[in-house]
């Protein structure tokens, strides 16, 4: 009985966790750098070039663990997006999140100069699974340039 005791002691210690660990997150702060990191390079190199380099060839400047660039215009239509190329062009204003909210038009109508924070759920890009998400937004020369964290900074 003693050996059997030892024995399932042993184990707990050399079993791994049960629980799987937190990815690394992202933070309000990265979010809001990215974003102005996305700004200065639209102002440096121009439309064109700036939103080629988010979309097609994303560094971790803009695409770095669950934190990722996008652009969108004041009529919703994506100009950029450092995890979802695919959705340059098309226009989200009616997108529905599972709790029924609009959050491209709360984009759209919250964003100013100087920045906002939105909230609405989303897809987490780490785990596949929809989750709360706070997105920074800051409108720029009729563009609004956004980035959001799923993090327990949720609702700053």
């Amino acid at each position: 009985m003693r050996r059997l005791a030892t024995l399932f002691a042993l184990v707990l210690v050399w079993a791994p966790s049960a629980q799987a660990e937190e990815p690394e997150r992202g933070t309000a702060e990265e979010a809001q750098a990215m974003v102005a990191r996305a700004i200065a390079l639209y102002d440096q190199a121009g439309m064109g070039d700036a939103f080629r380099q988010i979309t097609l060839s994303p560094d971790p400047g803009f695409r770095d663990r669950d934190l990722y660039l996008f652009v969108i215009d004041q009529a919703g239509f994506m100009a950029a997006h450092a995890l979802y190329p695919g959705s340059v062009g098309t226009n989200g204003m009616n997108a529905v999140d599972s709790a029924g909210t609009r959050y491209v038009r709360e984009i759209v109508a919250h964003a100013t100069p100087g920045g906002a924070w939105v909230d609405y759920i989303f897809i987490d890009p780490l785990t596949g699974a929809p989750a709360p998400k706070s997105t920074w937004v800051v409108l720029h020369d009729r563009f609004i340039f956004a980035c959001g964290i799923y993090a327990g900074e949720v609702g700053i």
